[in-house]
């Protein structure tokens, strides 16, 4: 199977998945690296959580590996990919960018398990699997962007070869001084992180009988 075909079909398999959720994050194509474990974004991937209008945006050229549950768990149905993939994205990128604290990306990833149809027992494991060991991810996280090296590939490096692997390609983007893009400070859905609650736009208030409507 060629790279353009593995493009599609990924998008495909996001799309039917997310069919049935509540406010399901749009699919977005991703290329893979040479050996399947990071995977590159080739366009934003936009959530609105819930209806709350206010949208995380991880932007085209980031590289996920989407969920990172220990290989063991995989033959009990945990494996990187599921219904919690897309989730799973937002949550790499939350916990890259850090602008929200670690428990309030947490709570974003449990919100959006329960938008994209992930089962009350599934998104439980995942979520305290996180809970337990996010903390050795989030501080390499800080680590590595504190030693500027990139998680986002530029447009103009989207084109690597079909048997690069991502260690390799990073350290030949961060020797070409290529840095990440500037991440929004004090982003407003980081409040949404304070609970697990999938947020609901309020309901305007109807006018009162014989209120004139408004201008």
């Amino acid at each position: 199977m060629n790279r353009s075909n593995v493009f599609v079909q990924l998008a495909l398999v996001f799309s039917c998945s997310s069919a049935s959720s509540q406010q399901p994050i749009p699919p977005a194509p991703l290329l893979p690296f040479a050996d399947n474990k990071q995977w590159v974004l080739f366009d934003d991937m936009k959530y609105e959580v819930g209806t709350s209008g206010v949208v995380i945006t991880v932007p085209k050229g980031f590289v996920t590996d989407f969920a990172s549950i220990p290989q063991p768990f995989w033959s009990a149905g945990l494996s990187p990919n599921g219904l919690y993939s897309k989730a799973a994205v937002v949550h790499d990128y939350l916990y890259w960018t850090q602008t929200c604290t670690r428990k309030q990306a947490d709570n974003l990833l449990m919100i959006a398990m329960k938008e994209s149809g992930v089962r009350a027992t599934t998104r439980q494991l995942v979520y305290e699997g996180v809970d337990l060991g996010g903390e050795r991810a989030w501080s390499s996280n800080a680590r590595e962007r504190a030693a500027l090296l990139p998680r986002v590939v530029p447009d103009a490096r989207m084109n690597f070869g079909a048997l690069v692997l991502w260690p390799d390609y990073r350290a030949e983007l961060a020797a070409a001084g290529v840095v990440d893009p500037v991440f929004p400070t004090n982003p407003p859905y980081c409040k949404f992180g304070d609970a697990q609650n999938v947020p609901v736009a309020p309901v305007p208030a109807a006018p009162a009988s014989g209120a004139a409507p408004p201008a």
